[in-house]
């Protein structure tokens, strides 16, 4: 389907994070696998990726999208591993308010806690959805 918007969602949030001089911060996608984990990491995962038509002529042709965001932070001695997750989850929440991304739904907003295998690791979600119209490339909101 659409596997365009992951990319240019992975490549966005890296040169937001630079932009605000913050390039300490890995950005993947979730299936590029464990090679080199480092923190604060963000790991973009598609949750969705459904084509659909709607409407009674069946003309509009649209994927339903849906993506989660994951950031971790460490605790160190010069870093509170909440404080920085936190920071981290607002940088992208009003990043995805932009211009560009602001049609997707912030549909879930989880506390920061504790890495259930790593007491150092603290974690934050973020997940917004949306539809793609494919024939004219535009995120929009859609409420069924």
């Amino acid at each position: 389907m659409d596997e365009t918007l992951l990319y240019q969602l992975e490549n966005d949030l890296k040169t937001m994070f630079e932009s605000v001089n913050r390039d300490d911060i890995t950005v993947k996608k979730s299936y590029d696998g464990d090679i080199d984990i480092s923190y604060p990491l963000v790991i973009i995962q598609e949750v969705e990726n459904t084509y659909n038509q709607k409407y009674y002529d069946l003309k509009e042709h649209i994927v339903d999208v849906g993506y989660q965001i994951t950031v971790m932070a460490e605790q160190t001695a010069l870093h509170d591993a909440e404080y920085e997750a936190r920071v981290i989850v607002n940088l992208i929440k009003n990043y995805m308010r932009g211009e560009r991304y602001h049609s997707l739904r912030e549909s879930m907003n989880v506390p920061i806690t504790q890495h259930p295998n790593d007491s150092n690791i603290k974690i934050g979600y973020l997940r917004y959805t949306g539809c793609i119209d494919i024939d004219n490339h535009i995120i929009y909101r859609r409420d069924y």
